[in-house]
């Protein structure tokens, strides 16, 4: 295991100009071998509850969530930052971690990470894993576009499951009177957005209202998300990339 001061000099090395990042270093099993301060206060867990024990021991998958692919998505990207004994850009993900104040609960969380292939002569071999929470509609439509322009397939049902996590995350946030007005403001916007998200899915399938409709219900359905926020989220896609 690496302490604090051998962990910040490794980091230092392979990454300078990174010292108020979130950095964890993973050996090639997956295993927390080091991490920084950063890192333990954005996965609300303590170091000593961390180091050495396996991310998908630590940071388990939502059982609740039969979208989560958080570890497969890891997994994926630690392996070819090695075998290319380089640096590997995960896609924008969703990654729910557990609530330290209730350990039933797991809280909506939205990332980007990097992996940095780390061969440094001392025993050294992993990944320097750097990762960053996205916390807005604003970041997470950026890094969508990013991860567009950068050639990875990303699909609607995926987009979705990112952004219902924000959508959760904003919700649990206002207090009651803010949301009731929220929903009073909807309900006159609802109409005009579910009608604007069609008319996107008619174009881009190639189908009629009906279908159109019936997709929007699939995904509210597949992502427990309200048809209207699905339609909205669709719309403010669409506007990113122009």
């Amino acid at each position: 295991m690496l302490d604090g001061h051998r962990f910040d000099a490794l980091a230092a090395r392979f990454a300078p100009g990174s010292s108020k990042a979130a950095l964890m270093f993973l050996d090639p099993d997956l295993r927390i071998r080091g991490l920084n301060a950063p890192y333990e206060a954005i996965s609300l867990r303590k170091r000593d509850e961390m180091l050495g024990g396996l991310i998908a021991d630590v940071f388990p998958e939502n059982s609740d969530d039969p979208q989560a692919s958080g570890l497969e998505l890891l997994a994926a990207s630690v392996e070819a930052a090695l075998a290319r004994n380089g640096t590997d850009v995960m896609p924008i993900m969703r990654y729910d971690i557990i609530d330290p104040r209730d350990p039933g609960v797991f809280l909506p969380k939205v990332w980007t990470a990097r992996n940095l292939a780390i061969h440094d002569g001392d025993g050294h071999t992993g990944v320097l894993h750097q990762v960053t929470e996205i916390t807005s509609f604003d970041q997470a439509l950026s890094a969508l576009s990013l991860t567009s322009a950068g050639g990875r397939t990303y699909d609607a049902a995926a987009q979705l499951h990112v952004l219902a996590a924000l959508s959760a995350q904003s919700r649990s946030g206002r207090d009651p009177m803010t949301q009731e007005i929220e929903q009073l403001r909807r309900a006159l916007e609802t109409r005009d957005i579910i009608g604007q998200a069609k008319g996107m899915l008619m174009e881009r399938f190639d189908i009629d209202a009906a279908a159109a409709f019936d997709l929007l219900v699939r995904l509210s359905q597949s992502s427990n998300t309200p048809v209207a926020e699905i339609a909205e989220k669709l719309v403010k896609l669409e506007h990113s990339r122009r």
